[in-house]
């Protein structure tokens, strides 16, 4: 199994943006130096908060992450396809091979009337996005024709090193996790979800694997997961009590006790076990509390005392 993390990029309005992209840097440091096997950022437009945005950001801390996977995530429909084909097979020349793309649909209606990019077309402009990407980063001349984008003659270059650049797909209601199956590389798994809702809807993936005849081309199983660890569980729980108080990001009690991993490294172990059981290849976790300290604490706990639990 595969250790990654997720790095919050979201931040208070108040907070000074330099001093918090240093601190991403030293995080990013820290994964390297631990052997983490990825680092990922996620996306987020039209924000009243700060919010780095991911191509920038990745871009800027790839220097640092030694060996590491790079796994920006995009939501589709607000990109041209034509410019963010070209500036992911640049990421992935910057980095030696190492990207990785995940892209979702989002949930913003305020950012798509901003970027007018109308929000009941999300669907087909996410499909669009997706197919012309893979095109582009195959061949040279190439043509599309559908309903939001038509071209002939296009062709991007650099290609990226990787062939084919692996794509995921995070996807929570029943056409996306089918749409994951159909067309994606690996399907990313929501933080929310308890071990065994995520039994049921591997049940609904698996099944559309084998519909569109590729079981045995999909070997990876992407799960995300919020945490907060300290030297001792007291420790952890006291830290994350605010979490409990506020109803994290919106998790029901059942969530929140199944699936946000608050504790010491042995609750981490006992929690990727089982994610293991149900078939997991890579987990990518997020700091549940947004503090530079909390944040480094959590990555030392992971590094020094859960990593090697699940090397080779």
């Amino acid at each position: 199994m595969q250790i990654g993390m997720s790095l919050t990029t979201s931040y208070g309005i108040e907070r000074d943006p330099k001093t918090l992209m240093d601190g991403l840097t030293q995080q990013v440091k820290a994964m390297a130096a631990f052997g983490f096997a990825s680092l990922s950022l996620g996306d987020h437009h039209v924000t009243r908060n700060n919010y780095f945005q991911v191509l920038p950001t990745m871009s800027h801390l790839s220097a640092y992450t030694g060996e590491m996977r790079l796994i920006p995530l995009f939501l589709l429909p607000f990109y041209n396809p034509i410019l963010l084909a070209e500036q992911l097979a640049m990421l992935d020349v910057i980095s030696g091979g190492r990207t990785t793309v995940i892209s979702g649909l989002g949930h913003q209606p305020e950012a798509h009337d901003a970027f007018e990019t109308p929000q009941r077309l999300r669907v087909s402009r996410f499909t669009e996005t997706f197919e012309i990407m893979r095109l582009l980063w195959k061949d040279n001349d190439a043509s599309y024709s559908g309903r939001h984008y038509s071209f002939s003659g296009v062709s991007i270059n650099p290609k990226p090193l990787s062939r084919p650049l692996p794509m995921w797909i995070g996807a929570n209601a029943e056409p996306a996790v089918r749409r994951a199956a159909r067309i994606a590389d690996a399907w990313v798994i929501s933080p929310g979800w308890t071990p065994d809702y995520i039994r049921g809807r591997l049940r609904l993936y698996r099944a559309a694997l084998e519909d569109f005849g590729r079981s045995d081309e999909v070997s990876e199983l992407v799960v995300r997961r919020d945490l907060h660890l300290a030297q001792t569980r007291e420790e952890a729980m006291l830290e994350a009590e605010v979490l409990y108080e506020r109803s994290y990001r919106g998790f029901g009690e059942r969530e929140m006790e199944d699936s946000l991993i608050v504790g010491d490294a042995e609750t981490c172990i006992n929690a990727l076990e089982r994610l293991q059981d149900i078939g997991a290849t890579h987990i990518l976790f997020r700091c549940a509390l947004d503090e530079h300290k909390q944040a480094m604490q959590t990555i030392r706990v992971l590094g020094e005392q859960v990593i090697p639990q699940f090397r080779g």
